[in-house]
């Protein structure tokens, strides 16, 4: 069985509020996996785990972690910049709120950091 990372590396191109959309996407279809793998796992047995070769789909951290480097790196110098620096951190951290319905609880504090850190910017 093949493993399916998403997003596919070739699928991001464009400005950084596009990635992030893009992000979000593949976020959607590998919680969707996720869930739909652990539901049929559930069903046969409650108290079996998962091991690594029989995953069917895993998440591509380094692009995410690309994408929140270059918004980081953005400039603060003006109001603007920032304002637009904070949008782009909480469009970011929704994307962290759907892998942590993915059954990825530890997300959470990570999702946490990125709002705080885009308030932040926006005051």
């Amino acid at each position: 069985m093949a493993l399916t990372f998403y997003p596919h590396t070739d699928d991001l191109k464009g400005t950084l509020a596009e990635k992030i959309e893009i992000l979000m996407e593949a976020a959607q279809r590998f919680k969707s996996i996720i869930l739909d793998e652990s539901s049929k796992v559930d069903a046969l047995d409650a108290n079996k785990r998962s091991v690594p070769r029989e995953l069917v789909a895993a998440y591509n951290w380094e692009e995410i972690a690309r994408v929140l480097r270059a918004i980081r790196e953005l400039p603060e110098s003006n109001k603007v910049e920032k304002n637009k620096k904070g949008e782009l951190l909480a469009k970011l951290a929704e994307v962290y709120e759907v892998l942590r319905g993915a059954k990825m609880s530890k997300l959470e504090a990570v999702r946490l950091a990125l709002v705080g850190e885009a308030n932040q910017l926006r005051v």
